[in-house]
């Protein structure tokens, strides 16, 4: 069971490297450590420790973990940790792209799952939203129907920008 888990943690981990080198690839940006306890761009970052927070060239933030528990576009979020799982993320445009939530939450009509992290070992818990602020996707904390299909709770759903289930 343990090899089980510290499979899916490096799975997990990969994935949010891809993740982040895509975005490198996509818009120059800057990484840097914090020191101590830091507001960019009106957000309370924590000092980074083993991890980085992120700005556009533009000074925008893309990322950090949050300092203390806080909520932003309206959604409850997490204090940050060393881990850049727990670390909220930043479209271009200043919008929140990607977050894990402090509890569940429903966004668009969709009960979203709480972060944690055994459900990141199994298959991850965050929530990402389109830059327009709906919901893009998240792990389904109760069942629903999107478009006649019915869909389990903790399945991952996919959105549009407006809102149609992604087929």
């Amino acid at each position: 069971m343990q090899g089980r888990i510290a499979h899916w943690g490096v799975l997990a981990l990969l994935a949010a490297l891809v993740q982040t080198s895509l975005l490198h690839a996509q818009e120059q940006t800057r990484r840097i450590r914090l020191s101590r306890d830091t507001v960019l761009a009106g957000v309370r970052c924590a000092s980074t420790g083993r991890t980085y927070a992120e700005l556009y060239s533009n000074g925008g933030l893309v990322e950090c973990p949050l300092v203390a528990d806080s909520v932003i576009e309206g959604h409850a979020l997490p204090k940050g940790t060393w881990y850049k799982g727990w670390a909220v993320r930043f479209h271009a445009g200043g919008a929140l792209a990607l977050c894990y939530l402090s509890r569940e939450a429903t966004i668009d009509g969709v009960v979203c799952h709480a972060g944690w992290f055994v459900r990141e070992l199994s298959g991850s818990s965050h929530v990402t939203l389109h830059p327009s602020g709906r919901l893009k996707s998240c792990r389904l904390a109760a069942s629903v129907t999107r478009d006649g299909v019915s869909l389990k709770r903790g399945t991952r759903i996919q959105l549009t920008d407006r809102g149609g289930l992604v087929r």
